[in-house]
């Protein structure tokens, strides 16, 4: 999944990678947001902690640098084919003078991947039902 989520990010033209990846929520983060999602905390128990677990085994024996965004969409794949509900945020973050990017998953409550120390800005949010869940509504920007 991780390598098909790297090919997915490096050959998809920008201007349709997030249509593809599933449309933005209407119910973005201001970015002054403090949940969870926001700070990126990780969580420990259950199997979505375990898919996240097992991508970052994986990434680190991969010979490419696996990045933030193709971990949270392998980790959203895996997650939706285990019929668990899901969350990816990508939002920015200011460090010195410079801007950072990154994404992160969240599942069963908790961070899959991407958890950090920095609290991010969210920009976009994909939200993935699961199974006797109503759709989120889905729409592109």
């Amino acid at each position: 999944m991780l390598a098909a989520a790297r090919a997915f990010v490096r050959f998809t033209p920008g201007k349709s990678l997030i249509s593809r990846i599933g449309g933005v929520s209407p119910e973005t983060s201001d970015g002054g947001s403090q949940e969870p999602a926001a700070r990126g905390e990780a969580g420990e128990a259950g199997e979505a902690a375990g898919v996240g677990k097992m991508l970052e085994r994986v990434s680190r024996s991969t010979w490419w640098r696996s990045m933030c965004l193709e971990k949270a969409l392998a980790g959203r794949w895996m997650l939706r084919r285990r019929g668990i509900a899901s969350t990816m945020y990508i939002g920015m973050a200011r460090k010195g003078q410079e801007f950072i990017a990154h994404a992160w998953l969240v599942g069963d409550g908790q961070t899959i991947t991407g958890a950090g120390e920095i609290t991010y800005a969210t920009l976009a949010v994909f939200r993935e039902s699961g199974p006797g869940q109503p759709d989120p509504g889905l729409t592109s920007r």
